[in-house]
């Protein structure tokens, strides 16, 4: 793949091209760039497949280079010191990121899931739609973000995040209840990730297998009616009848939470 990386910091440009010389031999660096303006006359000219882009940079940031790049077959891989509230909405965005200083297993990981991308190019989601449901999430006011992507077979799906009624741990994967129709979404993600992404929201775990969104809760029932030894707790009906069952060492947080408006 055809890389290019930007960065204000001399010293961490240089870093990091060692770096993808050393451990990524399938990644050819054909541009370095240490500022928005430089880096997009570079993107223009090399047309990569990946860009490396520092968030933080001296009177500009990265977020603002995204605006002046569309239509671009190319993966982005960020890479900043801080700011979790920028990482969180790269994650919901389906996009990926580094933490500087830069761990080598985790660059290996980033470009390889990079390669699968741009494998994908043809059904995946376009990079324009994930970076414009990405700025979209860090310009909403410091509120958090309202759409997330999911990572399928086939590339990137996005959704409303209040339109998940229910996630499902199906092993390494999740399925995923949605609203407004009896559609589902089987996502490569576990569940604790999606436990950690929507943290912040109104979603409680019910039991070792689902996580549900409280927005859509319409019932608590003290027996499960399910037929599920793991749902000693009861369950719960969600949206249209759906049954989720509750365990007996999840049941005191959930009639905890319950008890509070919500």
């Amino acid at each position: 793949m055809r890389a290019i990386i930007i960065d204000d910091e001399e010293k961490g440009r240089k870093l990091l091209r060692n770096l993808l010389h050393a451990y990524c031999k399938d990644v050819e660096v054909v541009g370095m760039a240490d500022s928005v303006a430089a880096g997009v006359e570079a993107i223009h000219e090399s047309r990569p497949d990946l860009i490396f882009l520092d968030i933080v940079m001296p009177n500009e940031n990265g977020f603002e280079l995204l605006d002046k790049i569309t239509g671009l077959a190319c993966e982005v891989i960020f890479t900043t010191a801080y700011n979790q509230y920028a990482i969180r909405a790269i994650r919901v965005a389906a996009l990926d990121y580094l933490l500087k200083p830069i761990d080598v297993e985790d660059l290996q990981a980033a470009v390889q899931r990079a390669r699968q991308k741009v494998e994908l190019r043809q059904e995946a989601a376009p990079l324009d739609e994930r970076l414009a449901t990405f700025i979209h999430n860090t310009r909403s006011g410091g509120k958090l973000p309202e759409k997330i992507g999911f990572p399928t077979a086939h590339g990137v799906r996005f959704y409303d995040i209040e339109d998940i009624y229910v996630c499902k741990a199906e092993g390494n994967y999740t399925t995923i209840f949605l609203r407004g129709s009896e559609k589902v979404e089987l996502v490569s993600k576990t569940l604790k990730e999606f436990e950690e992404l929507l943290s912040g929201y109104n979603f409680i775990r019910t039991h070792r297998s689902y996580l549900v969104n409280l927005n859509h809760l319409k019932e608590y029932r003290r027996s499960s009616l399910i037929g599920d030894a793991e749902g000693e707790g009861g369950c719960v009906m969600v949206a249209k009848n759906l049954k989720v069952p509750v365990s007996r060492d999840k049941r005191k947080a959930l009639l905890e939470r319950i008890s509070r408006p919500f």
